[in-house]
């Protein structure tokens, strides 16, 4: 079964070619254009990874971030950040959540796919070694 990915961007170009890499990667990839649709993506079924733009119409991604981390069925979900900003304050903003990786835009898309294939990766090795719950 394919690992489920909640992609969250709402420059459509930019979500329309990761979906297209991801897909080919092998991945399930559910597509979402701003932040109250994330939220909603998010309660009707578990991703494997969570990819969040943070600048979005609505609910904005470190919001989601912290809904995430309330969420006990979810906070372990990891998170992979977009942003266009690239201050300091976001990358203090990372270190409070699952943030398992962290692009600047423009980022090259092949490298995004790199980064979710080793998150996954590091997430399902570290569930085979955990077995399964007692």
């Amino acid at each position: 079964m394919p690992a489920h990915i909640i992609l969250v961007e709402d420059e459509e170009e930019l979500n329309d070619i990761l979906h297209y890499n991801l897909t080919r990667a092998g991945y399930e990839v559910t597509q979402v254009w701003d932040g109250q649709k994330a939220l909603q993506a998010l309660q009707e079924k578990a991703p494997d990874l969570l990819l969040l733009d943070v600048m979005l119409p609505g609910v904005n991604g470190w919001e989601i971030c912290r809904w995430l981390s309330a969420q006990p069925d979810l906070k372990q979900v990891p998170v992979i950040i977009f942003t266009a900003k690239s201050g300091r304050e976001d990358f203090d903003q990372a270190r409070e959540f699952n943030v398992a990786g962290f692009f600047t835009k423009p980022y090259a898309t092949m490298d995004v796919v790199r980064h979710v294939e080793k998150v996954l990766s590091a997430r399902s090795a570290k569930a085979s070694d955990e077995g399964p719950p007692p």
